[in-house]
């Protein structure tokens, strides 16, 4: 099978972290035996876009890049008008790119066009995907992962120009069940599937440190982590405040204090955390690494014990599969990635309550944080059970099936409108 994905972002050069996750899919895709291609067509506002494409092979992967320029906010028609545009000139590199690598047969077009696009988030994502299905006459797919997807005027230009490609896509699919409720009453377009996000299968094999076996030490102190670009919608400063409550009860137990670790973030956004920590008193028992390479997250991850995601929003939560993979009990809120991600048997997700405020919050957080290092030290939460449970859910073989599946049913249940014409042969 030959896909084409159509992210709205993805990596580059100077951007080697914007939509990873992306990179990391479509390489589990190839690795599962399909020939897949890219085009990320990202949107920009007019003054920033660009009118060069790039195509790129990156291990084996097509990977054509450009911007889109768009009006702010949809304030008024033409973003659909020139999404296709580009995608026409990003099409035509794509074709041209596969004819001339080593392996091409030629210029047959049987080789070259996709069985299936599969088009990440609405917002470019879903024009590009369409104009290129309807040129391939493949079916077309769709994975929305922005919470922001819902926030746009069901009356307003924006909507009414997304939601008509919307209704050619054959297979939708959503990263949390909570979620895909969500997009079924916004979009009004049927049922949408969850795929979780994966994990790549090298995490599952991220040592852990040999004395991180705690279970039955009461004493030991453990390691609560957070990982990410630390910006408000984390919660850091409410997770360092739930931390310091628990180590303070630690410390009348009798007990080693526990630590935090948080990485990601700038020095900017470091230094009132590494503040707020201080005057916590908890600043001995914290590190703060800043950014550091994605190679070494999951290292230091799993020289943890509890993984922390308080967000106010969360559609699909990477992170927290990263952190089942890693061997680590999960705390996070009730949010659409919360409710999805995190079992009883794998962590805690906190009562709605939680979210009330900033207060409840951190009583919540550390009600919760005592309840699962309780656990730990009596023997509960084994990390080798968390990790094969994340296998199951997140590892690659169970992604790689999901979305065959997605696109059996795109090819099979192409719809789009007249004139085009699906891989199945049907006039749409």
């Amino acid at each position: 099978m030959h896909v084409v994905l159509t992210p709205s972002w993805y990596p580059d050069g100077n951007r080697p972290h914007n939509g990873s996750f992306f990179r990391d899919q479509a390489r589990m895709l190839q690795r599962g035996g399909m020939r897949v291609g890219v085009i990320a067509l990202e949107p920009v506002s007019f003054w920033q876009a660009r009118r060069e494409l790039t195509a790129d092979v990156e291990e084996g992967i097509v990977v054509v890049r450009g911007t889109v320029p768009t009006i702010p906010k949809g304030a008024l028609p033409g973003d659909r008008v020139a999404a296709r545009a580009v995608a026409a000139r990003a099409v035509r590199l794509y074709e041209e790119t596969i004819r001339n690598l080593p392996e091409s047969p030629g210029n047959g077009g049987a080789w070259v066009n996709p069985d299936v696009v599969h088009a990440h988030s609405v917002f470019t994502g879903i024009h590009v995907g369409r104009y290129a299905a309807e040129h391939w006459g493949a079916g077309l797919a769709i994975t929305e992962h922005r919470p922001s997807s819902t926030d746009r005027n069901v009356h307003g230009w924006r909507y009414r120009a997304l939601r008509r490609d919307l209704k050619r896509a054959g297979g939708r699919a959503v990263v949390s069940t909570p979620f895909a409720e969500a997009l079924r009453d916004y979009w009004r377009l049927g049922e949408w599937r969850s795929i979780a996000l994966p994990v790549n299968d090298e995490v599952f094999d991220v040592p852990r440190p040999a004395d991180q076996d705690r279970q039955g030490d009461s004493a030991r102190a453990l390691t609560v982590c957070h990982v990410s670009h630390l910006g408000r919608n984390k919660r850091p400063e409410e997770t360092i405040r739930a931390v310091a409550r628990l180590a303070r009860a630690d410390l009348a137990a009798g007990r080693e204090p526990t630590r935090l670790l948080l990485v990601g973030g700038e020095t900017h956004e470091i230094e009132p955390l590494r503040e707020l920590a201080r005057a916590e008193g908890i600043e001995q028992t914290s590190t703060f690494t800043g950014r550091v390479p994605h190679d070494e997250v999951g290292g230091l991850m799993a020289a943890s014990d509890v993984f922390v995601l308080a967000s106010e929003v969360e559609a699909g939560g990477t992170v927290l599969a990263e952190a089942q993979a890693l061997g680590l009990a999960c705390v996070a809120t009730p949010t659409w990635a919360g409710r999805f991600m995190v079992e009883p048997e794998t962590g805690l997700v906190l009562p709605a309550a939680a979210q009330a405020d900033d207060n409840a919050l951190v009583a919540s957080l550390t009600e919760a944080l005592t309840r699962v290092t309780d656990s730990i030290r009596a023997g509960g939460y084994c990390p080798e059970a968390i990790r094969a449970r994340a296998r199951q859910r997140f590892g690659e073989a169970t992604f790689v099936k999901a979305c065959r599946e997605l696109y059996e049913q795109a090819c099979g249940e192409i719809t789009g409108s007249a004139g085009s014409t699906g891989s199945t042969g049907s006039t749409q």
